[in-house]
């Protein structure tokens, strides 16, 4: 759009230089984009460099508007105000189609992206044709919003950056006008309307009054449109809806072959990743499996349910499921007592944990999604569902999050590895920002959260509510956790000292003593689980080889 419209404004005033060194500069983007892109994917400091190109972008409107660059200074700007937007937009390509691989990000960053190029030369084609009292109308108030939005960018980035006094209130201030905010998105969408409206305007006030009528009720019935569409954005910005939910039985998939004596004593359901099967027969590997709780190395019965993470409780069950392909594809398949899949969820990312309460109603559900966070290519999205209905309760991020009795807010906000107490109107999970984890309480009803301490990643709550097991971060390495538990009470800590390994897990109770987890074997892809006594009163030893996410079914 500001391409768009600063050719059309040159090629009208005849400025010849001016009009190439644009045309140029747009050329140039074209590569640049690929440079950029890379180097913005790999930044460890994206708000800083957003601010920093933000601001240039608005000087360089101000200064090509006046006509006091040289050639070569005109095509770098140019240049730069395509870049800043396209290098964001390269990123999310590159991790969309390649890292991530999923199919709608991918095709929506390329659908918009032809889209935004008709736009760009459908407008320089109307800009081109308009009288010049029409074009200067236009022009003026395409740049006075693109400066306020230039402006307001610039601010949101240097207070995400952590670079202005104060930055966390001006950054959540701001944070409805930024790009992704309720009334921040339609300031792009007023970068179209606003220089229309102008050159309506421009044609209205030299005709007569029932004309002039007709367009001022014209532009009324744009702005009403317009607020509506923020409107309808605010209030649908904290409901998810529940159209990915799909309530009918699912034919395929029925867990035809779990051995019936094995679910009639407390068992173990768990993700089988045995890689070998005796001749004549299917691996299980990545299957939902069961096992006899007393020897579960005596007999495991698969299904035939692939399941990334499960979870079970109360007579129903999650299985978190991802489709291979090109362009894989997520979705949580809620089971019944006879682990058969009742309804099928859609999930806008790669699993990554699940838990059932105790009833067996709620449903928790963690994804790796892409785009959430312009600052990274990914973050988390953890989801509350009624299972009985199929419906979002809710998403973390849409709770209130107090700390120290004030709320608690900043863009950067991840969750994950919720566990539910016995009462399911409680519940605990992650929560990461700047750097930090912390363990929150969650009160459903409320849709509020509480920080309760620093350090807490993954918790898992005991059976008589007492106790939490998770994992703590003991080193500077990706990989450098130990296994802690914490008494909720007096909110003291102690490692489970039978376990010195790195646990990259979300552990089980077995029993009020001893708790279960998985930890990669001699290959990274094939994972053991094990138990260990959180009193220290024994060695950590192997509970079921080649298995994996394990849940106690009493």
């Amino acid at each position: 759009m500001p391409i768009a419209l600063a050719l059309a404004w040159f090629e009208r005033t005849r400025d010849a230089q001016t009009s190439s060194a644009i045309r140029r500069g747009a050329l140039v983007a074209i590569p640049a984009t690929v440079v950029a892109s890379y180097l913005f994917h790999r930044t460890t400091h994206a708000a800083i460099d957003e601010a920093v190109l933000a601001a240039i972008t608005v000087a360089a409107t101000l200064l090509v508007a006046r006509r006091v660059w040289p050639f070569w200074a005109v095509m770098t700007a140019a240049a730069l105000v395509v870049v800043r937007q396209t290098m964001e937009i390269g990123s999310g390509f590159v991790t969309a189609a390649f890292e991530v691989r999923v199919f709608e990000p991918t095709a929506a960053i390329l659908i918009a992206s032809v889209a935004g190029g008709a736009v760009a030369w459908a407008m320089t084609r109307f800009f081109r044709r308009l009288p010049d009292r029409a074009l200067v109308f236009a022009t003026r108030a395409f740049v006075a919003v693109f400066l306020v939005q230039g402006a307001i960018y610039t601010f949101h980035e240097l207070a995400e950056a952590r670079l202005l006094p104060a930055s966390d209130v001006l950054h959540a201030a701001t944070e409805a006008y930024g790009p992704d905010g309720i009334y921040g998105v339609h300031l792009s969408e007023l970068l179209m309307i606003a220089p229309i409206v102008a050159a309506v305007i421009a044609f209205v006030q030299p005709m007569r009054r029932p004309v002039r009528w007709l367009g001022v009720a014209s532009l009324v019935v744009i702005g009403i449109g317009l607020q509506g569409n923020v409107r309808r954005s605010s209030d649908m910005s904290n409901v998810r809806p529940s159209s990915n939910v799909r309530l009918k039985p699912d034919a395929t998939n029925v867990a035809t072959n779990v051995a019936t004596n094995i679910r009639l004593r407390p068992y173990l359901v768990f993700r089988d990743v045995t890689r070998s099967a005796p001749a004549g027969t299917v691996p299980h590997a990545g299957m939902l499996s069961v096992a006899p709780l007393d020897a579960p190395e005596s007999r495991r019965a698969a299904t035939e349910l692939s399941c990334e993470r499960v979870s079970f409780a109360g007579g129903h069950g999650l299985c978190l499921h991802t489709e291979s392909g090109l362009f894989p594809t997520y979705t949580a398949k809620v089971l019944d007592g006879s682990l058969r899949p009742l309804a099928s969820i859609k999930l806008e990312g790669r699993p990554s944990r699940a838990r059932t309460s105790a009833d067996g109603r709620l449903g928790a559900m963690t994804v790796f999604v892409f785009g959430e966070n312009y600052a990274a290519p990914f973050s988390t999205r953890t989801t509350i569902v009624d299972k009985a209905s199929g419906d979002v309760i809710g998403e973390l991020e849409q709770f209130s999050t107090w700390r120290d009795g004030a709320r608690f807010k900043a863009a950067d906000f991840n969750f994950w590895g919720v566990t539910f107490a016995t009462d399911p109107n409680t519940f605990y999970a992650t929560l990461r920002t700047a750097g930090s984890t912390y363990l929150v309480r969650g009160d459903l009803a409320l849709r509020k959260l509480t920080v309760l301490r620093d350090n807490v990643e993954c918790p898992s709550i005991s059976p008589d509510n007492r106790l939490i097991a998770f994992k703590k971060r003991v080193g500077p390495r990706a990989d450098a956790w130990r296994l802690a538990v914490l008494e909720l009470k007096t909110m003291t800590e102690r490692l489970i000292a039978a376990e010195t390994r790195s646990v990259d897990d979300q552990v089980e109770w077995l029993d009020a003593g001893h708790v279960l987890y998985s930890v990669p074997g001699g290959t990274a892809s094939i994972s053991d689980v094990w138990v260990a006594p959180i009193d220290g009163s024994g060695p950590a030893r192997i509970f079921l080889p080649e298995a994996e996410s394990p849940i106690v079914v009493r």
